[in-house]
């Protein structure tokens, strides 16, 4: 919605530019193009005054100044001069068919417009009236009576025209461009659609029929891609929880006789130590294969998920005991810190016990010299998500590297490879707060320990 409005914003303002800029152009071609040509040569008015002031008596015969006649010459004009009892007393090529004596009332006449279709214009002269008339079908005369007051609001009748050009050309752009945001909505709504892995349909019509056809072809081919990786994902979960089952059932019997050998007095000292290593890397083995079939059905979304309220600091209170009464090195030390009863999740506890145990079991794992492990259970600043803090004061981990702490052994979004270790064990537990709609956030550097930040939602 808000990419439609910046739209309609800028199609409107480039709209209002276009509409002032063509109404400066239209001025411009105005008064070069429509009125060019108007007053070509001398105006009718400067001639006629030109002629009257250039016309004087000399004994009884009247002259007329060259400059005058020059310029009724280039005219192709004539001129006469009327005297005050309607006689013609002096003339400048005068036309053969017009009179030589005029009434009053045709005084009158012909000095608003025209003598016998000849264009006239009359200037007053001492010994009476000049009149320089033009070729016929030459000039063309109008009369224009306007009021003062209207002549005195013509600047603010022409700021009035340009605004409500502007006013006009807004109106006309947010109706055209409110047509065009309705038109580009459902695309906008279906590129949205796209971008967030889903599929839509946009109604192909209109001047946009092209790129919604696009954008539904786009579409189908995602739900195709996304169908087919999801199949995909599937075969390879079913196929890694297949080989887990097909593993589960040597190694019981491995690990079975193993015990058995471990155990027998019948067996040499000896013969019973390498029984008792084959068991424990039976075990390992046991439980690589489980995390693997676990990550796996996390990862591609298949782990069924069995939610009940979970009291945070119950389950931190059972690991921690866990930890101490399972024969811990005298080098590790564990401290548990419940700030508050009230963290309440909705949660798995089966999957919620293994992240807990992994994180501390990364502390141990990454300190074979020995660690303070700090335990902490406690509510986000927001008081809206539990959060079960895990610190120790170990060597830590660059910086650089922790983001590679929570992808899957050798994926192509590590940056270095695996050194040591399955690499599961953190992978896991983001996957696991992954699925109970939470994060896991990790803070470490060289040297300065590392805190697993294990953020969850509280119950609704």
């Amino acid at each position: 919605m808000d990419g439609a409005a910046r739209i309609l914003r800028r199609y409107t303002g480039a709209s209002i530019l276009i509409a002032v800029f063509l109404l400066i152009v239209n001025y411009i071609i105005l008064g070069t193009f429509v009125f060019k040509g108007m007053n070509e040569g001398s105006p009718p008015i400067h001639v006629t005054q030109a002629v009257a002031e250039g016309l004087y008596k000399n004994g009884s015969h009247y002259t007329l100044e060259a400059n005058a006649q020059e310029w009724l010459q280039k005219s192709q004009a004539w001129a006469m001069l009327i005297a005050n009892d309607g006689k013609v007393i002096w003339d400048y090529a005068i036309p053969d068919q017009l009179p030589r004596t005029y009434s009053l009332a045709e005084v009158a006449q012909f000095s608003r417009n025209y003598l016998q279709d000849y264009p006239v214009f009359v200037w007053e002269h001492e010994m009476g009236l000049v009149v320089v008339g033009y070729p016929k079908d030459s000039l063309s005369k109008y009369q224009f009576h306007f009021p003062i007051s209207w002549i005195s609001d013509l600047p603010y009748r022409l700021l009035v025209l340009l605004f409500g050009n502007i006013i006009l050309a807004a109106l006309l752009s947010l109706f055209i461009g409110s047509r065009l945001i309705r038109a580009i909505r459902p695309l906008i709504s279906g590129i949205h659609a796209l971008s967030e892995d889903q599929h839509t349909h946009v109604e192909a019509k209109g001047m946009f029929s092209g790129i919604a056809r696009s954008i539904n072809h786009a579409s189908s081919l995602l739900q195709e891609k996304n169908a087919l990786l999801k199949a995909r994902d599937e075969a390879r979960s079913n196929w890694i929880a297949g080989i887990s089952h097909d593993i589960r059932t040597p190694l019981s019997m491995v690990l079975g006789y193993a015990s058995e050998l471990e155990e027998s007095n019948a067996v040499p000292y000896e013969q019973q130590q390498k029984a008792s290593i084959i068991r424990k890397q039976g075990e390992k083995l046991r439980s690589l294969v489980s995390d693997l079939n676990l990550v796996s059905m996390l990862e591609y979304e298949m782990q069924p998920i069995h939610t009940k309220p979970i009291r945070l600091s119950t389950l931190a209170r059972q690991i921690v005991t866990d930890f101490l009464n399972n024969d811990l090195a005298e080098t590790f030390t564990i401290e548990l810190d419940v700030t508050t009863e009230q963290c309440f999740v909705m949660g798995d506890e089966k999957l919620l016990v293994r992240a807990i145990t992994n994180l501390v079991q990364n502390s141990i794992a990454h300190n074979p010299s020995g660690c303070h492990i700090h335990v902490q259970t406690s509510l986000s600043p927001n008081q809206r998500n539990a959060l079960l803090i895990i610190t120790d004061n170990g060597k830590g981990i660059e910086q650089s590297m922790l983001p590679d702490l929570v992808e899957l052994p050798y994926s192509s979004k590590r940056k270095s490879p695996l050194h040591n270790g399955h690499g599961l064990g953190l992978p896991m537990v983001a996957r696991i707060a992954a699925a109970h709609h939470g994060h896991l956030l990790l803070t470490s550097d060289t040297g300065k320990g590392m805190t697993a930040e294990l953020c969850l939602p509280l119950c609704s």
